[in-house]
């Protein structure tokens, strides 16, 4: 039987002491959590969605269960499409889904308008939430958010596969549609730095395996720039970034944007991602949620973190053990424990 070595230091004490680049007990471990356990505690993701007090609840319940060096709060990818306009598909045991885009043609953009966080849609209520949790938990572990990055936005404002399509049939009026998305998403970005959190950005649809290199840079490139230019001017550094699938063609590309540090969904190989960019950002990965946290044995998931460990710490900048992506709704609490629990195993510092 493996010993499970004991914390030295509480997640906040960890984190911060990581972030200045002093000694700590162990890697840093951050399963993608979020609403994962909302089910768990007796929830809907629709009463989820929709309330406050069950975001502040769940978040909570679901830090003292794992005690996890991560605690974020989010709308997800669709709470910024919404706000704009965008219809929502809620059921009771899954994330939201877009049901209908913003717009039905181009002749509608003069719709779309930046939104305000505080008034449009149900943005309020994940602002609101990280005010509460960060009082009742701030002095235990750093809180977080995420939120959907602009191309990923646009997709969603005009619907997924006529964005793709119109990437090169009409790209003038998809910079357009991109422009409005990117000042909802500062205006959202200000939001959250209001309350002295550092936002990441998800955008998945900016994955390599939807779009090629040009493309990144044409189109996603300067909208993240301008992203964490703008967290940098008001935070004093930059951000988080993570895009779920195939990366490795724009690993220069996103790392130019100027982000703290890159998440690695797990199709990648994070060691290889190391090797290159260790000396310029943050890496943070990238162990399979699905087929090794949800559906692997305990055996499973430590070896998964002992290589992840392996290839990972030592980087330059940091390693941050992590999934690869989102925890699945309905993965079992001692699935994770196991996750956390090889993190004490292979992650010492010392």
């Amino acid at each position: 039987m493996i010993a499970i070595p004991k914390d030295e230091m509480t997640p906040k004490e960890r984190m911060d002491a990581f972030g200045r680049g002093e000694e700590i007990d162990r890697v840093p471990c951050c399963p993608f959590t979020g609403e994962s356990y909302a089910t768990y505690f007796g929830y809907s993701l629709d009463d989820y969605n929709h309330s406050t007090e069950i975001i502040v609840d769940t978040i909570i319940r679901t830090f003292h269960m794992f005690r996890a060096d991560n605690c974020s709060i989010g709308p997800g990818l669709q709470g910024i499409p919404e706000a704009m306009g965008a219809r929502l598909h809620f059921s009771k045991n899954d994330i939201p889904q877009i049901a209908a885009p913003a717009i039905s043609s181009y002749e509608e953009i003069s719709k779309l308008k930046p939104i305000n966080p505080y008034k449009d849609g149900r943005l309020k209520l994940y602002i609101e939430a990280l005010k509460i949790v960060q009082d009742k938990l701030g002095n235990e572990v750093n809180i977080g958010n995420t939120v959907g990055g602009p191309f990923t936005t646009t997709a969603f404002l005009i619907g997924t596969e006529k964005f793709l399509r119109d990437l090169r049939r009409n790209p003038d009026k998809i910079k357009e549609v991109l422009e409005i998305a990117t000042l909802s998403t500062l205006n959202v970005m200000d939001a959250i730095m209001d309350l002295g959190i550092t936002p990441g950005i998800a955008d998945p649809i900016a994955s390599s395996t939807l779009i090629n290199k040009s493309v990144y840079r044409e189109f996603v490139f300067p909208t993240i720039k301008t992203c964490q230019d703008h967290i940098r001017k008001r935070m004093g550094g930059t951000g988080i970034m993570h895009i779920c699938g195939k990366t490795k063609p724009v690993w220069e590309e996103i790392v130019s944007t100027g982000i703290a540090g890159f998440s690695l969904d797990n199709i990648e190989d994070i060691g290889e991602f190391r090797q290159g960019y260790e000396d310029k950002v943050l890496v943070i990965g990238n162990v399979d949620p699905v087929g090794v946290i949800l559906n692997g044995t305990k055996e499973d998931i430590y070896e998964a973190v002992r290589v992840c460990c392996e290839k990972g710490m030592g980087s330059k900048n940091g390693y941050i053990l992590a999934s690869g992506c989102d925890i699945p709704i309905g993965t079992p609490p001692e699935k994770i424990m196991h996750f956390i629990d090889a993190a004490r195993v292979y992650g010492r510092m010392k």
